[in-house]
């Protein structure tokens, strides 16, 4: 197996058992949701067109997913303070719960990926992988 196939194998392998988790333990959250729900609790005041550039999803499926998650209770829309024609996005109370609960099943996936790998392995993989990164957002 090539480095592509690894990679590919790992995430699809990563997120078909987070969403497993999730249908057992939070069934209301999807991998989809779960990540919108990141972007908007790791700080005040984001946008949907921020959320969408860094999901990098289309601004049109977030706007969506923004409505739905709104109907949801999960999600509220609070008018931008500097432009009329944008909104905030913020989590709810059953938002921030939501959160927090797949956050919890997130690590407990991540804990069983990593089973049997030392701390130093962890530390290693991290550092390569963020090489990786900067490799590719410093060829755009």
């Amino acid at each position: 197996m090539n480095i592509n196939q690894s990679l590919f194998a790992l995430l699809e392998s990563h997120k078909a058992a987070l969403q497993k988790r999730f249908n057992r333990e939070l069934p209301e959250m999807s991998l989809l949701y779960f990540r919108v729900l990141r972007q908007v609790g790791a700080g005040y005041g984001i946008t949907p067109q921020s959320v969408a550039q860094k999901l990098h999803r289309d601004k049109a499926q977030v706007t969506r997913l923004v409505v739905e998650m709104e109907q949801q209770g999960l999600l509220q829309k609070l008018p931008h303070p500097q432009d009329r024609r944008s909104v905030l996005l913020q989590l709810t109370a059953k938002g921030a719960s939501c959160l927090a609960q797949a956050d919890v099943l997130q690590q407990q996936v991540v804990s069983k990926m990593t089973l049997g790998i030392s701390t130093s392995q962890l530390q290693q993989l991290d550092e390569v992988l963020q090489q990786m990164r900067e490799n590719l957002h410093s060829a755009d």
